[in-house]
């Protein structure tokens, strides 16, 4: 006799290494860089640091063009494997922005309303901190009401799932999901590309638009 267990309530986190994604990560890297210095930074969840307008999507470069493809097939298989594939027949909207952490800047606990999937790329990691292991982690917070309170054998509940940057690394969630960013201590910045994601039912093909702003696109299983 074995007791049936039900995983209840399941919350999907998506990471994918991007392959060979040095070259795409330099071009990235050098359009956010020339962006900030044009533009103050917008005031969201970032505590410090520079965060562009929502409009990354349509700057007009192949590494931007580039990276709007991956985001899409990481934003597919993530409906697919939430609700299965046949929802995915629809218009997929989609804005996303960079952000850069410098010494001592953060992101707050937060989460991202009137969107289905949110999700970050690293571009560059930055440059590590022995003394500060958790320096620019991202963690996400056990969502289940009052588990904090719960002592349970093992602490099985209510600890945080962390995310550690890399150059390359996508990580996609739904956008529900409280999330922060611990204070970033490295010397280079760490810089990174954040995106919001909802899903309009509608008929059509894989088509990704990286020229509008919200950028849609058409997909189908």
């Amino acid at each position: 006799m074995e007791l049936e267990l039900t995983p209840a309530f399941p919350t999907l986190i998506g990471r994918l290494q991007i392959p060979d994604a040095g070259s795409m990560n330099r071009d990235l890297e050098a359009l956010i860089l020339a962006e900030e210095a044009k533009y103050s930074s917008l005031g969201r969840s970032n505590i410090g640091g520079w965060h562009s307008r929502p409009d990354f999507l349509r700057w007009s470069d192949p590494a931007v063009a580039a990276l709007t493809t991956w985001l899409t097939w990481s934003l597919c298989r993530m409906i697919e494997a939430s609700a299965g594939s046949k929802v995915l027949e629809g218009t997929l909207s989609v804005s996303a922005w960079a952000t850069l952490c410098r010494e001592g800047a953060y992101h707050a606990p937060h989460s991202h309303p009137d969107s289905a999937w949110s999700g970050v790329y690293y571009v560059d990691a930055g440059s590590g901190n022995a003394d500060q292991p958790l320096s620019g982690v991202l963690e996400f917070l056990d969502p289940r009401a009052g588990v904090e309170a719960v002592t349970a054998p093992g602490d099985p509940y209510g600890e945080p799932v962390r995310v550690r940057p890399q150059a390359g690394l996508l990580v996609v969630f739904p956008s529900w999901l409280y999330h922060w960013v611990h204070p970033y201590t490295g010397q280079t910045p760490r810089i990174a590309v954040s995106f919001n994601a909802a899903l309009a039912p509608t008929s059509g093909v894989l088509r990704p638009t990286p020229t509008l702003e919200p950028v849609v696109s058409s997909v189908a299983a």
